[in-house]
């Protein structure tokens, strides 16, 4: 006991930084459990079933079992969690889940994904024609950046996407323009798509509120949590994502701007 007393001190005098430690598992369910992120999984368990379920049985001539256990989409986002938030930084994001904004906001974006896309286009085109509207677009739009940031949303594409495409049939003749154009048109949509469904989650919020949210959007636990999150997500779908190679058709899946500049060639 001694001996560990002495070294801290010593630490301590020398300046040397503060050791964190890895998040603990139980800080990680608290966090599933306020979040939602735990029913979020499950409900990508079940539609990643259906759709590996659903290539079964159309590749009846297939005889390598590609077959992904999607139980370990929970089992891998925890354990990315895990390891990628100190006990600090969870510390940090558990006590913004104390804020009854944030929690309400939470509870206002699972139950916006129940609603038809439709609705969500319909809310937020008669909002943009509402020109007493604009500060309200304005402070959602900042939330939505900090909520949903480019940085993680490239985790996702560089993690996912890329070697889905690169790896997928037609995939060794992707070139960087391509990429760089399919990589574009990724980010374009899910900035505009995370921008409407946060217009949409948030419609019943005051002004004030979302002043409030946007200042819980800003803090640093907010930046540390979203990039855990899209790593996570990355780490747990990566497998799933690689076992589709054989099925994913690049030509399919490229940008208009690809498709008529290749087509012009």
């Amino acid at each position: 006991m001694k001996k560990t007393l002495l070294t801290l001190t010593l630490l301590t005098y020398l300046g040397l930084p503060h050791l964190s430690f890895a998040a603990t598992a139980e800080q990680v369910e608290q966090y599933l459990s306020v979040s939602r992120a735990e029913e979020e999984l499950i409900a990508l368990e079940s539609q990643f079933s259906a759709m590996q379920n659903a290539f079964k049985r159309h590749d009846t001539n297939e005889t390598e079992d590609n077959t992904y256990d999607m139980q370990m989409l929970s089992l891998r986002f925890k354990d990315y969690i895990e390891k990628n938030l100190s006990d600090d930084e969870m510390s940090d994001v558990l006590d913004n889940y104390k804020n009854v904004v944030l929690l309400q906001f939470i509870s206002a974006s699972s139950e916006a994904q129940e609603h038809d896309a439709n609705e969500t286009h319909s809310y937020v085109n008669t909002l943009k024609a509402t020109p007493e509207a604009n500060e309200r677009i304005e402070l959602v739009e900042e939330i939505s950046k900090k909520l949903y940031s480019k940085e993680g949303m490239m985790i996702l594409f560089n993690e996912l996407m890329k070697p889905l495409m690169q790896n997928g049939i037609g995939g060794s003749n992707l070139d960087k323009n391509t990429l760089k154009l399919v990589q574009e048109d990724y980010l374009k949509q899910m900035i505009e798509s995370s921008k409407n469904e946060t217009l949409f989650a948030s419609k019943d919020f005051t002004l004030e509120e979302l002043e409030e949210l946007l200042k819980i959007a800003k803090t640093p636990a907010i930046d540390h949590e979203v990039k855990a999150v899209f790593g996570a997500m990355a780490y747990a779908l990566k497998e799933f994502f690689m076992s589709l190679t054989n099925r994913f058709d690049v030509s399919k899946h490229q940008p208009k701007s690809t498709n008529t500049s290749n087509h012009s060639k």
